[in-house]
């Protein structure tokens, strides 16, 4: 009796296991075909884009932002108005913006732009994330500190240059996200 008990309970788990690493399994890759689109336009890699992703909204589509940011990768209108106007498109509405083919579209192009910004920064990568979540003004700030003072021996640009941020929620964002991109893992 005791046996049947343990291998049910035992059979019970594994199901939902099963059931559960499905879910998680088809909720971070649901978008992965507009990601890949997305970033062979931009000429960004998949995997960061994916990884913003995860951040911004947990693959959720339809997430408003506390700042009115939109969608997949929590774009501003303001960002989306630059889009249109800069690629000779329509203004969009904020129902549009949440779709997310245009979402990605529109997220992973500001994040191009911003990469091109600081490119020759000591590490474009992270001051293109620090642009993506604190706002340009604040990036260019801990831009200036970077370029005043070079990282210590022994210290990498990405860790030197997040030191310097002041804000330990954004400092964090950006680990996450590096974290994720470097490690691919999108299940936790």
């Amino acid at each position: 009796m005791m046996r049947r008990v343990l291998w049910s309970g035992a059979t019970a788990l594994v199901c939902v296991l099963l059931i559960l690493g499905g879910w998680l399994h088809r909720r971070t890759t649901l978008y992965d075909h507009w990601i890949a689109q997305a970033a062979a336009r931009n000429e960004i890699d998949f995997y960061l884009i994916k990884a913003l992703v995860y951040e911004e909204s947990w693959f959720r589509a339809g997430i408003k932002g506390s700042s009115g940011e939109l969608g997949l990768m929590q774009v501003s209108m303001a960002a989306a108005q630059d889009f249109c106007a800069r690629k000779g498109f329509p203004a969009v509405s904020e129902s549009r913006l949440l779709e997310p083919d245009l979402n990605l579209e529109v997220g992973s192009w500001y994040l191009k732009q911003s990469l091109e910004r600081y490119k020759d920064s000591p590490s474009p990568l992270v001051f293109a994330l620090l642009r993506y979540n604190a706002g340009e003004a604040r990036a260019d700030q801990w831009l200036q500190q970077a370029k005043i003072r070079p990282a210590p021996p022994g210290m990498s640009a990405d860790e030197y240059c997040l030191s310097l941020v002041d804000f330990p929620r954004t400092r964090a964002y950006v680990r996450r996200i590096l974290d994720r991109f470097r490690s691919h893992n999108f299940l936790y």
